[in-house]
């Protein structure tokens, strides 16, 4: 009788015990922003203290990234415009 008892408690809380172990869902980890950094006088390969668009793109800067630094409109980037540019992410 007392063994009939407990085998019907352990049999009640079995499920319990299983369930309460399954495997919560994890944390999604979203995908950090990757930040360019970018060196003026690396980028500025004819040496001439401005980086033209062709400069800009052999460095990887992307058209839309270069017209949002490029404030004058000018076709080219100059040191004042980089380092006021919206990601401030230059180095002389």
């Amino acid at each position: 009788m007392k063994f009939s008892k407990i085998a019907t408690v352990l049999f009640c809380l079995f499920p319990i015990t299983v369930f309460s172990q399954a495997a919560t869902p994890t944390a999604q980890v979203v995908n950090p922003i990757v930040v360019k950094k970018y060196s003026f006088k690396n980028v500025d390969f004819s040496g001439d203290k401005k980086i033209s668009r062709e400069e800009a793109k052999k460095a990887g800067i992307s058209d839309a990234e270069f017209n949002q630094i490029d404030k004058d409109h000018s076709g080219f980037i100059t040191w004042s415009e980089a380092v006021n540019s919206p990601s401030k992410n230059w180095t002389e």
